[in-house]
């Protein structure tokens, strides 16, 4: 299973964080495995273009039945409004193995 195409940055003007969280959970909704990366931090003037982040999950058995996708971006400047990360393309891919 492939969490793939997660593209995210922050506005030039106000400093960011970004954080991803994704499990993968059977049928009592137990999590079997997950991804959590470190969070990411990004400082006020910054010229930082889109990042992509990529990961596969191996030899988690059987038994998977729902995927827990979260993922969340606030400003560190304390804005009132819109003004935290930018998030596009983001999609969870299944794949037969191999």
């Amino acid at each position: 299973m492939k969490l793939c195409k997660k593209r995210y940055a922050p506005r030039w003007d106000c400093g960011s964080v970004y954080e991803l969280h994704v499990e993968l959970l059977n049928r009592k909704k137990k999590t079997v495995q997950f991804f959590q990366p470190k969070r990411v931090k990004f400082p006020q003037w910054n010229d930082q273009q889109l990042e992509q982040k990529t990961y596969t999950f191996k030899d988690y058995g059987p038994g998977v039945r729902f995927i827990r996708f979260k993922h969340r971006g606030k400003d560190t400047q304390f804005w009132a409004g819109h003004y935290g990360i930018r998030v596009t393309h983001s999609s969870v891919e299944i794949c037969p193995s191999a």
